[in-house]
């Protein structure tokens, strides 16, 4: 049986990825913190894909319909993953129980890929395969799943392995090693931004100066990294240089500012049981690392894996203020958000630990450890079962979105919880209105937010329609669009006379710079791959 298990670690995987997810498999997506948000963008997200628009950006139905540039901004990779599983299924599953699915697939992917980079490090086949069910369990995992729905956050976990596998592999001078570290970083940049770019400014340097001390290695890596940037450049180039058009200021402030979710600063904190969590699993993963630092020094790789995952507990607590000040880090929002490197780089230390004749002071240590993380393990399936119990009794969940993505300068008051998008002036704002009031003056809705509209006034006539602006939006005839003052809708003036046009959406200068880096990437990495393959097999 054991050769069976040890023979097929996918099967085992897959298995694992079902028994860990199946509260959801059975009753769909669970209430947490992104419930709303997962399930408003996935149903827009894959309705557009599955009608051919392979990137999906403006999210027509958000906003009660006055609609959103959620994926201007919000990195697309889950939600490919989730519109590609609702192409494979017909969308004949619900979405909430797509999403579970898709969440499935995913910590699947996660397993394989620890399997995949363990193997690369040990040749205990043993220890690859509980590294990689162990990565899948972490507690920090469950957590962005179960309590906080972190879609995007728990899609960085399946690709932060590759990424450190193909750094490992470039060291190593493998063929096609850079192609590999350009797609797998691409795919970490796709994923969740703000854990690719902490995983960028800890882990992997870190991994780089470790393995590649040769100067045509860090060479290699550098040009694997730029590609992986121009890669995804389709991704970052609009959601970089586009924030001025939404209210992004509110994914920095008041809540999300980084200080007030410091371990070191209980006082500040803004939701107690979730940092309480967070506490004792850096408790527990520094008892582990500093086990492994004292009792297990050779080879160096154990400590070199259990020092970065105390550098990353140190960071996340708070005593090393400074750094949370350097130019864009305050924007990751929680500094817990480095438990993805904490889990990822203390399981591949645990992996290389022999766990025959233990020194008794590592037995006390790992027992301590243990012991603090069954404490955190108690509060985390405390959560998961009060959130499977609202589920069962709240079906369907509610559905919302983030006033993050309102257009900037739209009137938010200093009062408003987390939850509450402002949205109220807006209730009775008819899909058309002209100012001064015209003969005809009507539109009707067309698909994915596009519009149909039809002025005619004797004089020269201000039109408001009921979407939220953006810069993309564009009339048919082109007229002047512009931002009403107040609630930040698009407007624009006719002249006197019958005017028929149409609102539908253009590409942006940022997206156009994203298509070509990407687009140029994507040809030199197709172009580099051909010919690695043709030479690996003349070789």
């Amino acid at each position: 049986m054991g050769r069976f298990v040890l023979g097929r670690p996918p099967l085992l995987l897959g298995l694992a990825a079902i028994v860990l997810l199946a509260p959801s498999l059975l009753l769909g997506t669970l209430a947490s913190h992104s419930s709303p948000q997962n399930l408003t963008w996935a149903t827009q997200f894959a309705e557009q894909f599955r009608t051919g628009v392979l990137y999906p950006r403006w999210m027509p139905d958000s906003f009660d319909g006055l609609g959103s540039p959620a994926f201007y901004f919000y990195p697309p990779l889950p939600f490919w993953i989730d519109a590609t599983v609702s192409v494979v299924t017909l969308n004949l599953l619900p979405v909430s129980y797509r999403l579970a699915v898709t969440a499935t697939l995913i910590l699947w992917v996660s397993g394989l890929a620890m399997h995949a980079w363990l193997s690369y490090l040990t040749p205990n086949r043993r220890a690859a395969l509980l590294g990689a069910l162990a990565y899948m369990a972490a507690p920090y995992h469950m957590v962005d799943h179960y309590m906080r729905g972190a879609l995007a956050e728990f899609t960085a976990y399946a690709i932060l392995p590759l990424v450190v596998l193909a750094i490992g592999l470039v060291a190593d001078r493998r063929r096609g090693s850079t192609v590999g570290l350009a797609v797998a970083y691409a795919a970490l940049l796709l994923s969740h931004l703000p854990t690719a770019m902490l995983v960028t400014v800890t882990v992997l340097p870190f991994y780089i100066l470790y393995r590649e001390r040769r100067p045509d290695a860090l060479v290699r890596s550098a040009i694997g990294a730029a590609l992986g940037i121009a890669l995804a450049a389709i991704y970052l180039a609009p959601a970089l240089l586009l924030q001025g058009s939404i209210s992004a200021q509110q994914f920095w402030t008041g809540l999300y500012k980084v200080e007030n979710w410091f371990l070191v600063t209980p006082g500040r904190w803004p939701e107690t049981y979730i940092m309480w969590i967070i506490t004792l699993l850096a408790v527990t993963y520094a008892l582990f690392a500093a086990c492994v630092c004292i009792f297990f020094r050779r080879p160096f790789e154990r400590v070199f894996w259990a020092g970065t995952s105390l550098f990353c507990l140190l960071l996340l607590s708070g005593l090393v203020p400074w750094f949370w000040q350097l130019p864009e880090l305050p924007k990751a929002q929680f500094p817990w958000r480095l438990m993805v490197a904490v889990e990822f780089s203390a399981i591949t230390a645990l992996c290389l630990v022999p766990l025959k004749g233990l020194p008794r002071g590592a037995i006390y240590l790992f027992g301590a450890a243990a012991a603090v993380l069954g404490v955190a393990e108690v509060l985390i399936v405390s959560d998961a079962v009060t959130r499977i119990a609202y589920t069962r009794e709240n079906t369907p969940l509610p559905r919302r979105d983030v006033k993050e993505y309102e257009p900037d300068g739209y009137p938010q008051p200093a009062n408003l919880r987390y939850a509450d998008l402002g949205l109220e002036p807006l209730a009775a704002v008819p899909l058309i209105t002209c100012t001064p009031i015209a003969r005809v003056c009507r539109a009707e809705p067309g698909p994915f937010g596009t519009m149909r509209a039809e002025v005619e006034a004797d004089v020269r006539t201000r039109v408001v329609l009921r979407r939220f602006y953006f810069p993309a939006w564009q009339s048919v005839p082109m007229l002047p669009l512009f931002p009403t003052e107040r609630l930040r809708l698009v407007a624009f003036t006719v002249p006197a006379g019958r005017t028929p046009l149409r609102l539908e959406r253009t590409s942006l200068w940022a997206e156009r710079i994203g298509w070509s880096l990407s687009g140029q990437a994507f040809l030199l990495l197709l172009v580099w791959g051909t010919t690695v393959r043709w030479s690996i097999k003349t070789a």
